[in-house]
């Protein structure tokens, strides 16, 4: 089944690690066998990588990017979805994550990020809605690999 992407005026999208950007009008883009594929608009910044669940997209969104981190990153991604599994108990949130933790073992890191999102938008209301409480983190070595624990739960998680 081919995928259809309907690229808005001036849209990237990175295929297969390649930079694709439209030109000033709407276009549709077929892709007809699997590829790594992401929208520029859903591409999340190192530097806003600053939270648990935006450091485990960062990573899964760096093994779609490049094949040597999805080598090496498979790992740490188990690690960091584990604990984040176990940090929200909300049953919603939990069965986001093991679906991206599904994902990443199929390596299709696109769907994985998908699945993400509604977490992270989530995490967001909590970290907001406690604005007293420090933001819970995971420290990674640059590379994604967890170097501390996570000391407990989101309020309200």
């Amino acid at each position: 089944m081919a995928l259809k992407l309907r690229l808005k005026p001036c849209e990237r999208v990175v295929i297969n690690g390649c930079v694709v950007q439209n030109e000033n009008r709407r276009y549709t883009l077929t892709i007809s066998n699997f590829a790594q594929i992401i929208r520029g608009s859903d591409i999340l910044q190192e530097e806003d990588a600053v939270t648990p669940v935006r450091r485990a997209y960062f990573l899964i969104q760096s093994m779609l990017l490049d094949p040597e981190v999805a080598a090496n990153g498979s790992g740490a991604a188990a690690a960091m979805m584990a604990q984040l599994y176990t940090t929200f108990v909300r049953a919603d949130m939990q069965d986001r994550i093991a679906r991206a933790m599904g994902h990443i073992g199929e390596r299709d890191y696109y769907k994985a990020l998908s699945a993400l999102r509604p977490v992270m938008e989530y995490e967001a209301t909590l970290l907001s809605a406690a604005p007293s409480a420090p933001a819970p983190s995971f420290q990674t070595d640059g590379v994604g690999h967890q170097a501390g624990r996570h000391p407990g739960q989101y309020p309200g998680g």
